[in-house]
């Protein structure tokens, strides 16, 4: 689904003379800003204090507000939202990696990361505020009480703020948890490596945290998966490695996959021993490395199996090494995410 903003009053901007600032815009406006903090893997602010039926549009909301209880609209959304806390999940590497906004437009910019603009943008970087108003601050940076109204260019500003902070980038690692080892099809094996004599085969299973358990989910969900998204690995041997989407539930807590099932605690077996059979995993591409070089699958494969996990598919991976040697290669994995924001709501 595209993402195509809809505001509720004067839509898209409000017009001087035609439209009044309601209580309903700095709902949307909350809610827009909430919907890019549950993707950065952070809480929503409870704005209701100054958003209640029947209450005033607060200038506090706007330009001052500090957590706790919460951060104003332009704090949040360029300092809270552009530059979020990364590694919030941890692990090793830490996850996320990095969560960064990229310019949407079609020009000369796109693709570069969004940063706020308060400092000039380095290499790569397109500063929000200049793009909004050519400066490095808000129009009427500090709302003074009784003195400086709630005006249309504040609401304005923020609407396309938030229309343009829709395009992103999470870097998830991939965590390699339990070797599927044919000699010992029983039991787990050594996680993060793969090997392939021809006779014996060594494969792996593991996970990317997409999202987590919250309700709703922080993390990537309601969004359309770019092309532009890679899934990258590094080993440190010459091989080529094939890595699937694994659609099974896996345990990694309790009972690690085998050769034969991929949960031995419910002895669940796959359709075919080591994960390969229908309804255990489908391809998402293959690379061939050489040792300590990163290579990476992209196209058509990845795009629908990272859209189907963003859809609720389990976020579980397979790699396996489909070159014959008798060298035994320790596998490292990314997945770099592009995606759009979908509409409703904004």
């Amino acid at each position: 689904m595209a993402y195509n903003p809809q505001w509720s009053n004067g839509n898209p901007r409000l017009i001087g003379g035609q439209h009044t600032v309601r209580l309903s815009d700095a709902a949307e406006l909350a809610a827009a800003i909430n919907r890019r903090r549950f993707l950065t893997y952070q809480g929503a602010q409870d704005f209701s204090s100054h958003l209640a039926a029947g209450a005033f549009v607060k200038k506090a909301t706007f330009d001052s507000a500090l957590a706790p209880p919460f951060d104003n609209f332009r704090d949040a959304l360029a300092a809270g939202v552009l530059t979020p806390a990364i590694g919030t999940l941890g692990g090793v590497p830490a996850t996320p990696a990095a969560m960064d906004w990229l310019w949407p437009v079609s020009d000369g910019d796109e693709g570069k990361k969004i940063v706020n603009g308060y400092s000039p943008p380095g290499t790569g970087q397109v500063g929000l505020l200049p793009k909004i108003n050519g400066t490095n601050h808000w129009t009427n940076a500090y709302l003074q009480p009784a003195a400086t109204a709630i005006r249309d260019v504040h609401v304005n500003e923020l609407r396309q703020a938030v229309e343009w902070v829709h395009r992103g980038r999470w870097d998830l690692p991939i965590y390699w948890m339990s070797g599927l080892f044919s000699i010992v099809p029983d039991a787990p094996w050594t996680a993060g490596v793969v090997s392939n004599s021809g006779v014996a085969e060594l494969r792996n299973v593991g996970y990317a945290v997409f999202r987590d358990g919250s309700s709703p989910p922080r993390g990537l969900a309601g969004v359309t998966v770019r092309s532009g998204s890679f899934l990258e690995v590094t080993a440190d041997a010459d091989c080529t490695v094939e890595v699937r989407h694994c659609l099974r539930p896996l345990n990694f807590s309790d009972w690690l996959a085998t050769w034969n099932e991929y949960n031995p605690g419910t002895s669940s077996a796959w359709a075919s021993p080591g994960g390969m059979g229908g309804g255990d995993s489908t391809a998402l591409g293959s690379v061939t490395l050489a040792a300590g070089v990163p290579g990476q699958i992209s196209g058509a494969n990845l795009t629908a199996g990272l859209q189907a996990i963003v859809d609720g598919a389990e976020h579980n991976f397979l790699i396996r090494r489909t070159d014959v040697a008798y060298v035994t290669a320790a596998v490292e994995a990314r997945v770099v995410v592009e995606f759009d924001l979908n509409t409703p709501p904004n």
